[in-house]
């Protein structure tokens, strides 16, 4: 509605050149706005990938936030909110003209979001680096997106912040976001869309609530790719287990949240949450060790409840 109410608007002026400043959801909507100035259907008509067919207005972005990597990356997310879904238009004509990385743009952002999005960067690279799709090249962006940030992202406790560290961090996210467009997203990620859209937990949040211990579950049934990030985040050389420790505890130093009940959720909200997982086993089906909705997110989540 958002995106229709705004196109009907600049539809009717013409544009050399759309600049979005802004976090995730900002930055998604100044994408679908340039590319569907020069595509006139309904944004509902878009949805999927590469259905825009004209290239759009010539597009910068500028993010504020560091974390969901949508200035470099081809999708763009949205709620429809008939059907309670979080659906992308994306594709090869959704890409920025140019995207401009200034740690300056984040100083104002409050600690909680510009945390989400920090730790949704993380996330990306996590799971991108382990799930099925992933690749050389996606792991070779996913291990500097995860030093990068790994290595600045305490600069978000420091309440005057550090221009270079949070540069760094976008740099970071940049990263992250081209890994998760080329890699694919995985269990937690997953987990934390349906979360966002009924139960409105941050999405960067939900990812960080959930991705670690996909990753423990992940090392009991011995997958063991995390050992090799050791040497990256300057550890020196130690276990899977080891390594996704290090992370939990630089998350704890953050306040990342580690329930639910934060956001209002409970156990008697179990069956809901079962039952709007049920569209998320795709991106389930990412992950190294098979994790289903019907056998194994119930007793999963509960640790979360």
């Amino acid at each position: 509605d958002d995106l229709r109410n705004y196109l009907n608007k600049l539809r009717q002026l013409e544009f050399d050149l759309v600049i979005g400043i802004g976090g995730g959801s900002c930055m998604d909507i100044a994408k679908a706005v340039a590319a569907l100035l020069t595509n006139s259907k309904d944004p509902l008509e878009y949805r999927g990938f590469d259905k825009i067919i004209h290239p759009g207005v010539k597009l910068i972005l500028i993010p504020t936030t560091s974390g969901t990597g949508s200035e470099a990356s081809y999708n763009a997310s949205f709620v429809d909110q008939e059907s309670n879904k979080k659906l992308g238009i994306n594709g090869k004509n959704m890409f920025a003209y140019k995207a401009i990385l200034d740690g300056e743009a984040t100083m104002s952002c409050p600690k909680f979001p510009l945390l989400g999005s920090a730790v949704d960067a993380i996330v990306h690279s996590l799971e991108g680096y382990v799930c099925n799709n992933h690749n050389t090249f996606s792991d070779m962006l996913a291990e500097k997106s995860l030093q990068l940030m790994i290595e600045n992202i305490q600069d978000i406790n420091n309440s005057k912040g550090n221009a270079k560290k949070r540069l760094e961090l976008l740099k970071g996210s940049f990263l992250a976001g081209i890994v998760q467009m080329n890699s694919g997203s995985g269990v937690a990620a997953a987990i934390s869309y349906p979360l966002s859209v009924y139960y409105k937990v941050p999405h960067g949040i939900g990812g960080g609530i959930f991705c670690l211990g996909i990753a423990r579950w992940n090392i009991d049934r011995g997958f063991d790719k995390y050992k090799n990030l050791s040497n990256i985040f300057g550890i020196g050389e130690c276990s899977s287990m080891d390594v996704i420790n290090f992370i939990q505890k630089i998350f704890d130093s953050l306040e990342v949240p580690k329930k639910l009940d934060r956001f209002g959720i409970k156990r008697e909200n179990i069956d809901h949450i079962i039952n709007i997982m049920q569209t998320q086993q795709a991106a389930f089906d990412q992950n190294p060790i098979k994790f289903s909705v019907k056998n194994d997110f119930e007793n999963f989540i509960l640790d979360y409840l």
